[in-house]
């Protein structure tokens, strides 16, 4: 127990970070309670392909992924004050660089995280591991499971959607369209 808990301890904010960006704030710590348990259990089967970090933050992942279908199950049919779709992107991380660090302005800021939120639920994952946990293509791979080629892929077309999506969401602000002129 102990060991387990020296090597996977220094690597909790990481999986909170991950947890918190896909399920906020209320449910994070119970989302990492879960990928530690849900790890412990699985250790013996890891295989090492990835580094001990990637696995967890797939595991993370998953179980938040997971907690977020159990909720739109529970609620289907009934209107939810704030689906777990907004909160992904109300999050900022000030301590990292990325897509939102290249805006100057609490709008733009804002904007961007709605043309974010507008993105399919892959691409914004892919994103979202890249830019604001800062992992690797073989990492962002690993954590998704899916292949290097279909990452790359991924995080191409999903930077460009996302500049369409800024772009739309801009055209559609008349108060945009006095400031570009």
């Amino acid at each position: 127990m102990d060991a387990f808990a020296a090597l996977f301890e220094p690597l909790r904010a990481r999986i909170y970070a991950v947890a918190f960006r896909l399920v906020g704030p209320d449910d994070a710590e119970d989302v990492v309670m879960d990928t530690y348990l849900k790890a412990w259990r699985a250790l013996p089967r890891f295989a090492g392909r990835s580094s001990l970090s990637t696995w967890l933050c797939g595991i993370a992942r998953n179980q938040s992924l997971d907690l977020i279908r159990r909720r739109k199950v529970r609620h289907r049919g009934r209107v939810a004050d704030r689906d777990s779709e907004d909160r992904v992107a109300e999050v900022d991380d000030p301590t990292q660089t990325g897509p939102l660090d290249a805006m100057q302005s609490l709008e733009d800021q804002a904007l961007c995280r709605r043309a974010l939120a507008a993105l399919p639920e892959p691409h914004r994952h892919a994103l979202l591991l890249r830019y604001v946990d800062g992992l690797s293509y073989l990492e962002i791979a690993a954590a998704l499971d899916i292949s290097m080629g279909t990452t790359m892929s991924r995080l191409f077309n999903a930077r460009r959607k996302l500049r369409q999506q800024v772009e739309t969401l801009t055209a559609k602000s008349p108060e945009r369209i006095k400031e570009t002129a």
